[in-house]
């Protein structure tokens, strides 16, 4: 089994954001694997940096992946459907999508990892990762450590087709990033 982190690959693809005042901006940019649905409402997005190239994939902010409508008609779909919330997105003449991945499994092994700490001796952020062997449904998850900010996947668990990794090379789609964070 291989965990991977799922970046947006911000310094070759676009970022997008929404066209909303900053009371509003935490509804739209935090995602904690919490339904959005009821508060999601179709506001215009705008592209932030249009001299960058135009993937698959958008960043918005950690915690979410926005994509196109190549992804939504792919076989890539259906993982995403699993893993969340699919949300529409407005923008210009394009309909894009967020993914809230509300998939999230306590697989962390606490022991046998290695955190960070603050002065006063609580745990920080995690710089070796050791996970138990629990399988989420889902390919695409999170954590409850990182759930706000982190974006994971599996490899070599089941068939190529049913994983996202695979597919997503497979499918040679754009804008994504994957860090091996374990292997076993």
């Amino acid at each position: 089994m291989i965990i991977h982190r799922i970046k947006t690959d911000v310094k070759h693809y676009q970022w997008i954001a929404p066209n909303i005042t900053e009371d509003l901006m935490y509804n739209y940019l935090v995602f904690d694997g919490l339904s959005k649905t009821k508060s999601w409402n179709a506001i215009e997005w705008y592209i932030l940096d249009s001299n960058q190239r135009s993937g698959n994939f958008f960043n918005i902010n950690s915690g979410v992946l926005a994509f196109d409508s190549a992804v939504f008609n792919s076989d890539l779909f259906s993982i995403l459907e699993m893993a969340g919330e699919i949300l529409p997105i407005k923008i210009e003449d394009k309909s894009l999508y967020a993914l809230n991945v509300m998939e999230t499994i306590n697989m962390l092994d606490q022991e046998k990892s290695t955190f960070d700490y603050y002065d006063d001796g609580s745990k920080g952020r995690i710089l070796k990762y050791k996970f138990h062997n629990r399988i989420p449904t889902s390919p695409i998850f999170k954590i409850p450590e990182t759930l706000q900010g982190e974006i994971l996947t599996y490899s070599k668990v089941k068939d190529k087709q049913d994983e996202f990794y695979y597919l997503y090379k497979k499918l040679e789609f754009t804008g994504l990033l994957f860090e091996e964070l374990y292997s076993s």
